[in-house]
């Protein structure tokens, strides 16, 4: 378009030019009005010619080199840079590490965590332990209101030889539950096994909120300098040293309570725990004295006293029942909630592990470093670039300078022939691969970039090469 405009403007200068020189040219050499218009038309059908030879139809557009895929990469957190793993320039392969951040607070963060999670465990362990105890006394009850109402048959229906003999049987039955309950009453006690280890994890936790907040206060105290005058002067001093002193004193106390605590777990079965292991032997001893007296009453013969009794034996065996229901109910809530303390516990160390994770970065794709904008010992902002890194398997070309008036010529696959200012005379060819949907202001221009894919060329091409592109709109 700028070269027919251009030649149209020579023909106006030429035809110009060939008035001024009738104008000072002798009669004879004056030409005719027929021959200025000859030469007009005629240098107006070269100029078409011409433009039609040069690409009329080609929209033509400045340009940049840039890899396949590129990415200013950035940490989702702020920190100080501990290490950089990589060299500008340097290849790498996708999930590779390139920089890490000092992780000092999500390593102390994840250890506490993964303390809560053992302690969760524990307690999960022990809940169902006292589960299974209060299981096993469901069938203690149902058994021993068995044996009641055997008995209350047996003296409602009077002593025979078989009575007498279920009776002796009974008897023997109720000492064997001792033995039982003795075995009971040492799983019990066993318990405590758990308790000792939820005693260590707690110990654990306490441990670790003790050394985050210790670090956090000799961050504080490492914060003093001097003052050329010699006056020391401590910036973090006050509400925030004097709040994280109080939480440092508080960790430390639950710290002394939770050892306190192991030690006693490690001391043995508490007096209620003996108790509670030590009730089932008692019933089982009640057990197998009711089975004598019933067996005394058989053989003496049934009274209307001991018929009431026996009734009341029945009555108390369905107590037992239900109160062995009810502990067996709690139990099992208690697992419940032991176990979405767990799963709780668990997101807990799978979120501390992101956040420490998140203290290195890693290459997003296979690719070459390009500059490194950070140096060791530097404090990171969040979102902030730290290395420009892209994928230099292939090239291509973005436009800079497109403008809406040429934009609607364009589709993809369109055949583009590429021209880099750095390489006089080379010519490079691509395909329009992409058109922004969406412009973009360019020196006051609105301007929509076209993406150009490039053939394969050994050519030293550079990220960030000027380009004059020529994409043929009529192809």
């Amino acid at each position: 378009m700028n070269d027919k405009r251009s030649l149209i403007l020579i023909i106006l200068l030429l035809v110009s030019l060939l008035f001024s020189l009738a104008a000072c040219q002798n009669e004879e050499a004056q030409p005719t009005a027929e021959s200025v218009a000859t030469a007009e038309t005629s240098l107006l059908e070269e100029a078409n010619t011409r433009s039609i030879d040069t690409g009329f139809g080609t929209v033509t557009a400045d340009g940049e080199v840039q890899p396949l895929r590129s990415a200013n990469l950035s940490f989702q957190l702020g920190g100080n840079v501990a290490e950089i793993l990589v060299e500008s320039g340097a290849g790498v392969a996708e999930g590779d590490p390139l920089v890490r951040l000092d992780s000092t607070i999500p390593e102390n963060a994840l250890k506490q965590a993964q303390a809560g999670k053992a302690a969760a465990e524990a307690a999960l362990q022990a809940a169902e332990s006292e589960l299974a105890v209060a299981q096993s006394g469901i069938a203690r009850a149902e058994a021993a209101k068995k044996q009641a109402t055997a008995q209350l048959e047996l003296l409602k229906a009077g002593a025979t030889q078989e009575e007498i003999a279920a009776a002796q049987q009974a008897l023997a039955a109720a000492e064997a539950g001792i033995v039982t309950a003795a075995g009971n009453r040492d799983a019990a006690v066993r318990v405590s096994d758990a308790s000792v280890q939820a005693a260590q994890a707690n110990v654990a936790t306490a441990q670790a909120q003790v050394d985050q907040l210790q670090q956090a206060y000799d961050d504080i105290i490492d914060a003093c300098f001097k003052l050329p005058d010699g006056s020391e002067v401590c910036p973090l001093y006050g509400p925030v040293e004097e709040n994280t002193r109080a939480q440092l004193a508080a960790a430390k106390a639950n710290l002394t309570a939770a050892q306190t605590a192991e030690a006693e777990a490690r001391a043995g079965v508490t007096p209620a725990e003996a108790y509670q292991a030590g009730t089932g032997i008692t019933l089982a001893q009640a057990q197998r004295d009711q089975a004598q007296a019933q067996l005394d009453l058989i053989l003496a013969g049934p009274r209307d006293e001991q018929i009431q009794q026996a009734e009341v034996g029945v009555d108390q065996a369905d107590v037992g029942i239900q109160q062995a229901l009810v502990q067996v109910t709690i139990a099992e809530a208690a697992v419940e909630q032991a176990r979405a303390a767990l799963v709780q516990a668990e997101g807990n160390v799978e979120e501390a592990q992101k956040a420490l994770d998140r203290m290195t970065l890693i290459a997003p794709f296979d690719g070459r470093v390009g500059d490194i904008n950070v140096e060791v010992g530097e404090l990171v902002g969040p979102g902030v670039p730290v290395i420009q890194f892209g994928d230099f398997s292939g090239w291509q070309v973005e436009t800079t300078d497109l403008t809406e008036l040429d934009i609607v010529a364009l589709k993809l696959g369109l055949p583009v022939e590429v021209r880099v200012d750095a390489l006089p005379g080379e010519v490079l060819k691509g395909t329009v691969t992409d058109i922004a949907s969406v412009s973009r202001l360019n020196i006051g221009d609105v301007t929509y970039p076209v993406t150009v894919s490039l053939e394969e060329t050994g050519l030293p091409l550079r990220w960030g090469m000027t380009v004059e592109v020529d994409i043929d709109t009529e192809a």
